[in-house]
């Protein structure tokens, strides 16, 4: 009776715990799209007030930054410095389909990241500034999705945790 009892709490305990993360990454993505945001405007100042190098800039957002989507603009200067035949533009796409995993951001949201670099590098730096403007106006949507997303699956993932352990544990017992 009693390993009924302690296998019936780790059931419990872990379909409530897997409803827990899962409502973790719900409420994540929001919170980085803020934060690509953040750093896109950054490097808009950067380039428009400062004047700095493509790669002078995402270096100085990446070590100034603790956020967890700095790893593109890390990952795109790394691509540029191990292979100078990449461009900028080359450089952030690879950057972004090899990290956007690491990230709780999504399909649409690699898009937008992937068409903001085409861009990159390849005009001056009027056309940057609206390149950032356009991209952070489509992260600002992606945002208001996500949050949409967050406030209709948060409560029911860790809902769904806790009653289908219990539903499991109803079913072995």
């Amino acid at each position: 009776m009693i390993l009924k009892i302690i296998g019936s709490m780790i059931v419990l305990v872990s379909s409530a715990f897997l409803g827990y993360v899962l409502s973790r990454d719900c409420s994540r993505r929001p919170a980085e799209l803020r934060e690509l945001q953040g750093l896109l405007q950054i490097f808009e100042n950067e380039i428009s007030y400062l004047s700095n190098l493509i790669t002078d800039a995402f270096e100085k957002i990446y070590r100034t930054s603790e956020s967890s989507v700095r790893i593109f603009f890390e990952s795109t200067v790394q691509n540029l410095l191990k292979d100078s035949s990449l461009n900028a533009s080359q450089a952030w796409e690879k950057a972004v389909k090899e990290n956007v995993r690491k990230t709780s951001l999504n399909k649409e949201d690699e898009e937008i990241l992937v068409s903001f670099g085409k861009m990159l590098g390849n005009s001056d730096i009027e056309g940057q500034i609206k390149n950032i403007r356009l991209t952070l106006n489509h992260l600002r949507l992606q945002e208001q999705k996500a949050e949409e997303e967050r406030a209709r699956n948060e409560m029911m993932f860790k809902r769904l945790g806790i009653l289908g352990g219990l539903a499991i544990v109803v079913i072995l017992i």
